[in-house]
């Protein structure tokens, strides 16, 4: 065996960088007086996804054609989602699952307290969400791990199924959306907030003998 080299990636400090848990979505994030605030989205079922994806390509250079080069990859596109089952459905979920309008509904078509929900044919600005975040905990600190995304806008539609001794969950998809500042600065619209864990293992204590 080599010198140096572990038989498992486990060390005494791997049990504090577990992210545990379902995360919680919120809306409208900010980070006051020392902590994160922001509005619930409501509750989920299943937990919930992040997902960044990032495509690169190889610039065609004649001789190059039979092997990846170092330095000729160039990112050719990035995208930002939160995906999840929403549990806790509300008329302003389904307005976000459709980006439509609603209103009360008038004592003419519907009971009194009644919301009205239609599909609309453009978007509005006001249709994109300043941003929507996921928060997760680092069980080492039990400080919560953030990812927000951006102008984010529900592009999943809507899908509402009932069954009997179960309850409806709509599936929701937001991606995250640049400002013009951003695509000139060639900022990304999302950013993952990660509390500080010591990136080394504590030395194994010695046995005698």
């Amino acid at each position: 065996m080599m010198a140096g080299l572990r038989k498992t990636g486990y060390t005494n400090k791997t049990s504090e960088r577990y992210i545990i848990n379902a995360a919680t979505i919120y809306t409208g994030v900010k980070f006051e007086n020392g902590q994160f605030t922001g509005d619930l989205h409501g509750a989920t079922s299943g937990g919930v996804t992040l997902t960044i994806e990032q495509e690169y390509r190889d610039i065609e250079v004649d001789g190059t054609g039979h092997v990846k080069v170092k330095g000729n990859k160039v990112l050719e596109s990035a995208n930002a989602t939160i995906t999840a089952n929403m549990k806790e459905i509300t008329a302003e979920t389904i307005r976000r699952s459709l980006n439509g309008s609603i209103a009360d509904a008038s004592e003419k078509e519907a009971p009194k307290g009644y919301k009205v929900i239609k599909s609309k044919r453009y978007l509005e600005d006001g249709d994109y969400l300043e941003n929507i975040a996921i928060a997760g905990r680092l069980s080492g600190t039990n400080q919560p791990v953030v990812a927000i995304l951006d102008n984010a806008l529900c592009t999943s539609g809507l899908e509402l199924g009932t069954e009997d001794n179960n309850e409806a969950v709509i599936e929701q998809t937001y991606e995250a959306h640049a400002t013009e500042e951003q695509l000139n600065s060639d900022e990304m619209p999302w950013r993952i907030y990660y509390p500080e864990v010591s990136t080394e293992p504590e030395p194994e204590p010695e046995v005698e003998g």
